[in-house]
């Protein structure tokens, strides 16, 4: 069971409004032109998550922590705490800012009010769970809300279909490879969410300290990334059905449209509802991960009950509240939010392999050559496709 709830948080943590708004505006502006990339970004989530959870499972320590035991130099030491925190700090801070303007974009179009007003609203709500102190009550809160998003979004797609047509010719390379870049990045930063590797490695090896051990873990694990999976493809798929088969463009005023097929008048609502569960988990999930990581660096105690570990958390839900009030556009806050996860995803993505491939630590559970290539091949393929983007900014 906890293998279960630790994947669905998991799942929770990169299925936010940011998800759903991206893979919105993929569908609608390329159809099913970044299919393959939604499958990579799953396949990398599966390589670089397995090898988090199995480091926290045999060490009993966050990826953090690992990652500083690795050498005693003090110049390694400030390295990694430099690396981490800007990784981690800055990025869950921008990821913070696209979750709580993704949901507040969904809950400003179906209710009235500004995105400011509703982005403060979340941000307080997420604050006052964190400082409750009962993460058990947060999980169930998470898994609630993540099962009332998943069934939403995965009726509608059942209620529309897909277009087999669409569908095929989006799957050529050739179409889609080179189409946005700006997308390509977001969707795989959405899905290959750096923070999550430090929230599982710390959740692991709470559960390992503690004695729970659980059979199938890996099987539970990837079935709650492709559930993640499954719901982005649906989103991306009644965006393509509802903007891009029609030729209308979507916007933040009608992008609640694609749910008319299934929810009629009430789709507005229901969107709201989807954006709101899926803002809350996200909310709450990265500045935990943030949290995590950061109190690993100083050795801190990674309780809710610790107030520095709290104080993390509060300061990137903080910061994430200035990013969504800041006056930016809100689509152009919550793409380059999940763009620039695609862009530190290598640090940390790096970072794993080294402490995986560490045969003191690891013993017999360190990495195999398959994990090696296959953790290889995630980081240098997301390397190219973000040098690629900032050489094309320059």
């Amino acid at each position: 069971m906890r293998s279960a709830v630790k994947g669905i948080i998991v799942t929770a943590a990169f299925i936010g409004p940011g998800t759903v708004t991206t893979a919105s505006l993929v569908g609608a502006q390329l159809g099913y032109q970044l299919v393959w990339a939604l499958v990579f970004a799953l396949f990398a989530t599966c390589v670089l998550q397995e090898m988090a959870s199995r480091l926290g499972t045999v060490t009993q320590l966050g990826l953090s922590q690992a990652i500083l035991s690795q050498h005693q130099h003090k110049a390694w030491k400030l390295l990694v705490t430099i690396l981490i925190c800007t990784a981690i700090g800055v990025g869950n801070a921008a990821y913070e800012g696209g979750n709580l303007t993704g949901a507040a974009l969904g809950l400003s179009a179906s209710f009235g009010g500004s995105i400011a007003i509703w982005s403060l609203s979340l941000g307080a709500l997420a604050a006052l769970l964190l400082m409750s102190n009962q993460y058990r009550i947060i999980e169930r809160i998470l898994i609630s809300l993540v099962a009332i998003m998943s069934f939403v979004f995965l009726s509608l797609m059942v209620v529309a279909g897909v277009n087999p047509d669409n569908f095929f010719s989006g799957l050529r390379l050739d179409i889609g490879l080179f189409s946005d870049y700006a997308l390509l990045l977001a969707i795989i930063g959405t899905t290959i969410v750096p923070y999550n590797l430090f929230l599982h490695a710390s959740m692991s090896a709470k559960d390992a300290r503690q004695g729970l051990k659980e059979k199938g873990a890996k099987t539970g694990l990837f079935a709650s990334i492709g559930l993640g999976g499954l719901v982005t493809f649906a989103v991306m798929s009644s965006a393509a059905t509802a903007f891009f088969a029609t030729g209308i463009v979507m916007d933040r005023g009608n992008i609640a449209s694609q749910l008319e097929p299934l929810l009629g008048e009430y789709a507005g609502l229901f969107f709201a509802l989807g954006l709101f569960s899926a803002g809350l988990t996200s909310a709450i999930t990265a500045p935990l991960a943030a949290s995590y990581a950061i109190a690993g660096l100083f050795n801190w105690q990674a309780e809710l009950s610790d107030w520095r570990f709290k104080a993390v958390s509060l300061a990137i839900i903080a910061v994430g509240v200035l990013v969504s009030v800041s006056g930016a556009k809100p689509f152009a806050i919550i793409v380059l939010a999940q763009a620039s996860n695609a862009v530190l995803l290598p640090v940390s993505a790096v970072l794993l392999l080294v402490v995986c491939n560490n045969k003191q630590m690891m013993k017999e559970a360190r990495n195999t050559l398959l994990n090696n290539i296959a953790a290889a091949l995630v980081v240098i393929t997301v390397l190219v496709l973000a040098g690629y983007k900032l050489l094309s900014l320059v």
